[in-house]
């Protein structure tokens, strides 16, 4: 039985803010995206230490500068920061998730974030939300030490084979199995809905609460924009996510044609 669940953020809990910022900057050296992820993810980031609280957001910024050739002059980086934050706010939908199952499960934030995770929670209150917080830059581990697997069933008292981890990247699923905890590879909201309640986390109801159209379709439009703006490293992983985005769209748009007055309802 399922006791414990725990969450990424980017591009789970929230949306691909560093992905977005990366691209940006990809824009503004015209270095592909693929050279600017490699020296910010793989080097500063992990390599460097930097989501795991080991150089300052100084050093980051340096570093970016100096490999792209930029200049601080020609930067705004407050203007880049907070295009970030624009792309890295939390998804209403997941933090509606969060919420319900916290009065039957243990709910966890386990991610590789620095401390811009920090100034975001004072912006959108994301911490509240969750019983546990298992963040990079907090606890000096990554992902990409299995040991932050161990950590959090640890802390949280819990076996296991009794957490669930959702998180975007197949990899980091692959850890977390390794070390016997149960998991899903995130590609969109109704999939991780299915297993949830595949698995016995989430209950089906027999009655259902209505809710105006316009809600009920956002977490799919939004999802939709955010697969069609942001680029991931792993072209497999993004044409998947564009690939069910446009049948989902394609979906409702039928829907829409055989009848213009139908009921939408909640999932959960």
């Amino acid at each position: 039985m399922i006791k414990a669940i725990l969450f990424d953020y980017g591009g789970v809990y929230g949306g691909e803010g560093f992905s977005a910022l990366l691209k940006r900057l990809a824009k503004i050296s015209g270095k592909p995206y693929e050279f600017i992820f490699s020296l910010a993810f793989r080097k500063i980031c992990i390599e460097d230490g930097f989501v795991a609280g080991k150089v300052p957001e100084e050093y980051f910024w340096k570093e970016i500068l100096r490999g792209l050739n930029l200049s601080e002059d020609k930067v705004d980086i407050n203007e880049l920061r907070e295009y970030m934050y624009e792309h890295f706010k939390p998804r209403d939908y997941m933090e509606k998730l969060v919420d319900s199952l916290r009065s039957s499960h243990v709910v966890g934030l386990l991610s590789d974030q620095t401390a811009w995770l920090d100034e975001l929670d004072r912006r959108y209150n994301i911490y509240s939300h969750f019983d546990y917080l298992f963040i990079s830059f907090k606890i000096g581990l990554t992902k990409h030490d299995p040991e932050i697997f161990d950590y959090a069933c640890e802390k949280m008292q819990i076996a296991p084979p009794e957490v669930y981890f959702v998180d975007d990247n197949p990899e980091n699923i692959q850890l977390a199995l390794k070390k016997g905890l149960k998991g899903h590879v995130y590609r969109d909201f109704d999939a991780l809905i299915k297993e949830m309640k595949e698995l016995g986390i989430l209950k089906n109801r027999n009655s259902r609460k209505k809710i105006p159209l316009e809600k009920a379709i956002k977490p799919y439009i939004k999802e939709l924009e955010d697969a069609l703006e942001l680029r991931h490293p792993s072209p497999t992983i993004y044409l998947d996510a564009i690939q069910y985005r446009l049948r989902l769209l394609k979906k409702f748009i039928n829907r829409v044609q055989e009848r213009y007055e139908f009921e939408i309802y909640e999932d959960f």
